[in-house]
Formats: structure tokens, C-alpha cells, sequence
């Protein structure tokens, strides 16, 4: 990993994702961009019902104040690290990717959006973009609010696979991570079972046989590895925020682009961000 881009909104998320950046950096030295995107200024020209000179100077007002804001920002918190701090114009889901792309980066590390008692069922905006579009990983979660950088550990990252062909990378990744964290590696599967795939009702003996394929191919992927294998039935997205919760996992690596496997986990990306109570890294 050679570099990595933070976007900010001079929120307090942009703290809490900056511990996370420096436990990372701890382990695997990298070049860190700041970046904040000026957004266009519609509505404030929409009540002005100006333009010209006028929206002019409040661009260059909010450039002004934005790139004073962006060199205060997460100082003491990346303090010792190599950052480099950018100011773009534009719709910041769009320019968050099209940079992200431009320099090459390899982790986008974005905090999700969400307040109060709906914070499990909401996903920022710009945060569910930069998901859908970006080429290179990307760390969220709907938890970082404002974690201290000692409370931040990696004793256990999970690899949550569908058993496609994605799943390789998953699992290669969560174990290129574990060895640069000294963690323990846990791949977990969650299965829907039989009846739940096909839409029929089956045997007992036809359950059976498909769990034991399940397994078979759980234990193909992880051949020659000295990792825990976890399986439980149900929905995947809540059975894997599940598993990841239950086995005190501290981060979990899923597939965001996948083929369509036994229990593809790209339409419940959302949900195990949402709701597994820890970092998640999409790649």
C-alpha cells in the first residue's frame, strides 16, 4: 500500500477516520492525501438569484475558508506521517472517485454518515457512491465517531466470503492484512441454504449434502492456511455483521464487485457496513 486518500468535511468523523489511518500507518508506512471537495454552490446562487461577480465571490470565499479549515485539520492526529493536503471544486462522490483514479490510490478510508437512533439504517450519500464507483478499497464503517487511537486494535480480521470466484481476493487480502497486523485470520461464509436458493422445500439428506459442498469449498479456499472457518445459515448481510460481532473480530473484508456465488454478498455490502460494529474494508 502506497497510498492512501481520506476525504474531510471538517466533521468530527474526520478525526476518528484519521486514528484509523495512523494504526494502519504504524504498521505499513504510506503517503496520505487530505481530501476536501468544495461543493458547487446551487443553492446558495438559487436564493441569491445571482451570479457573475457575486457568485464569484462566494466562491472564492468558501475556497478561502476551505483550504484554511483543510490545513488545521487531523494535524495532531497524522502528525508525524507524510500528508499531503488537496482543495477540489465539485460534486465530492464524483470528484472523491475521479481522484482517487487520477493518483492511483489504494484505500479510500470514508466514515459513513448517520446520527442518533437511525444511524444503522443510514448511509451517507457520498459515502454510498464512492462504494458503488471507486476501483480501489475502500474503509468505512457506521461506527467511527470518535474512537481514541489506543482503543483501536487488529487482534482479528475476518474475510466474509459468497464462495465465487471474488472470494480469492477476499480471502487473499484479509490475510495480506492479518500478517502486516500480526492478527489472527478468520474466513466466514453465510449460507442460505438450499430451499432459500431455489425456492422449493427439500429433504433433510439434500440440506445436508449442500452444507457438506459448503464446506468443501470453504475448505478449497483456505487450503494450506492456518485460518478459523466459521458457517451459520440465514441472511448474509445480518448473519455476517453477526458472526463478525460474535467472533470479536475487529475488521471484516468483504467483496463490493462480485459474481453471483451461493450468496453473493455485493447486494448486502450495505448492511454488514451498517451493522457490524466495526471497520469494513470493500475491495
Amino acid at each position: 500500500m502506497k497510498r492512501v486518500l481520506m476525504p474531510v468535511d471538517f466533521s468530527p468523523r474526520d478525526a476518528a477516520a484519521a486514528h484509523y489511518v495512523k494504526q494502519l500507518y504504524q504498521k505499513s508506512s504510506f503517503e496520505t492525501i487530505l481530501l476536501h471537495v468544495v461543493p458547487p454552490p446551487d443553492y446558495e446562487a438559487a436564493v441569491l438569484e445571482a451570479g457573475g461577480p457575486v457568485l464569484q465571490e462566494l466562491m472564492d470565499t468558501r475556497r478561502k475558508l476551505g483550504l484554511e479549515r483543510l490545513n488545521a485539520t487531523c494535524t495532531s492526529e497524522l502528525a508525524g506521517m507524510p500528508v499531503e493536503r488537496v482543495l477540489l471544486e465539485g460534486f465530492p462522490s464524483e470528484r472523491i472517485v475521479q481522484y482517487a483514479s487520477e493518483r492511483k490510490v489504494d484505500l479510500i478510508v470514508l466514515p459513513t454518515h448517520g446520527y442518533g437512533p437511525f444511524r444503522r439504517f443510514l448511509l451517507g450519500s457520498v459515502t454510498s457512491k464512492v462504494l458503488h464507483d471507486a476501483d480501489c478499497a475502500v474503509l468505512t464503517g457506521a461506527h467511527m465517531q470518535d474512537p481514541k487511537l489506543e482503543d483501536i486494535h487488529f487482534s482479528k480480521i475476518a474475510a466474509a466470503v459468497d464462495l465465487s470466484d471474488s472470494s480469492v481476493k477476499v480471502i487473499a487480502e484479509a490475510k495480506a492484512l492479518a500478517e502486516r497486523m500480526g492478527a489472527k485470520l478468520i474466513v466466514m461464509h453465510a449460507m442460505t441454504g438450499l430451499s432459500g436458493h431455489v425456492g422449493f422445500n427439500f429433504e433433510k439428506a439434500h440440506e445436508l449434502h449442500f452444507e457438506s459442498a459448503v464446506r468443501e469449498r470453504l475448505a478449497e479456499l483456505t487450503k494450506g492456511m492456518d485460518v478459523e472457518t466459521l458457517m451459520e445459515t440465514g441472511d448474509p448481510g445480518k448473519t455476517i455483521a453477526s458472526m463478525v460481532q460474535s467472533s470479536g473480530s475487529d475488521l471484516v473484508v468483504i467483496a463490493r464487485s462480485t459474481s453471483h456465488g451461493l450468496a453473493a454478498l455485493r447486494s448486502y455490502t450495505y448492511a454488514i457496513v451498517r451493522e457490524s460494529g466495526v471497520p469494513v474494508l470493500s475491495v
